[in-house]
């Protein structure tokens, strides 16, 4: 476990973690094209076995004993021990062959969608313009990542946190990122306001008893957050309770009543889905893990 645990601990730019690295991107491309080419009643069985022990690591890892206050070179006094000593010891390597696993998927991911607009752009089918940007923006975004992380690692390369040591590649980074995704982004979202005001008019239409609840909780919520309306109001209850702090009425302010909804009403509602959630999510993980979702198996 020790030289698993070093495997990929290799100087970084070093000619033998590059090696290393290279050979397990091969070693992985055999395994999944070995296994796609499996006929699909072989190739379920050793999906279900790999799932259920990746699994079970962790099922055992968070629920057996950990050693703690564990010395350099110490030997486990039983059995208990040391399934504790080995699991604290592979989780490291686990981890590491988790995060290549997830890079893999990421590249069949790039794969996948470099394979589809290709086919669109190529072929000129049906919006293949907005292909032709997809793939420009996704090629610039990634050479300019990749050669502005280059400098910044590079030995002796200049403060590149100051704006004043930027050259082409910073700027360029920062245009395509700071000054143009991310305010696509908050563009877009502001875009997905209007729907979300149009979806809730439609739902807060007073239609129930319900609906005039839901109505009327999401009034007072929102007029609480505008500092105008707030202070209004609040100005009106300190007049009615004659600049009494103690006075019963101050409890009406639209500052206290949002308060006491959060508080009584908010929290525990969301104590509760979140609670409903992590229930169907234990569910959904051991029907993974169980191989008893057959859709995921069968992919």
């Amino acid at each position: 476990m020790t030289y698993l645990a070093s495997f990929f601990t290799a100087p970084a730019a070093s000619s033998g973690l590059t090696i290393r690295i290279l050979g397990t991107l091969v070693f992985t491309a055999i395994a999944i094209f070995a296994l796609s080419q499996a006929p699909t009643r072989s190739r379920r069985p050793i999906v279900a076995t790999v799932t259920f022990f990746a699994g079970l690591f962790y099922v055992l890892f968070y629920l057996w004993p950990q050693p703690y206050d564990r010395k350099p070179n110490e030997i486990p006094l039983n059995s208990v021990e040391a399934v504790g000593f080995w699991l604290k010891d592979a989780q490291p390597v686990v981890s590491t062959f988790g995060n290549i696993i997830a890079g893999s998927m990421l590249g069949l991911g790039i794969f996948s969608l470099l394979s589809v607009h290709l086919r669109k752009f190529v072929k000129k089918q049906r919006d293949w313009q907005f292909s032709g940007i997809l793939l420009l923006s996704m090629v610039a975004m990634a050479v300019i990542g990749y050669w502005n992380w280059i400098q910044k690692i590079a030995p002796g390369s200049p403060d590149l946190e100051n704006v004043a040591n930027w050259g082409f590649p910073q700027y360029a980074n920062d245009f395509l990122f700071d000054g143009m995704l991310q305010q696509m982004d908050a563009a877009m979202f502001s875009i997905i306001a209007f729907y979300i005001l149009s979806a809730a008019y439609r739902a807060f239409r007073i239609r129930s008893i319900e609906a005039t609840i839901l109505l009327s909780a999401a009034l007072i919520m929102m007029l609480s957050l505008m500092g105008a309306v707030e202070y209004q109001t609040s100005e009106l209850i300190r007049n009615i309770s004659g600049n009494d702090p103690n006075g019963f009425i101050n409890n009406f302010t639209l500052k206290e009543i949002a308060t006491w909804m959060r508080t009584n009403l908010q929290n525990p509602s969301l104590r509760a889905v979140d609670f409903g959630v992590g229930i169907g999510a234990l569910a959904m993980g051991l029907r993974l893990w169980l191989s008893l979702e057959r859709g995921g198996v069968s992919a």
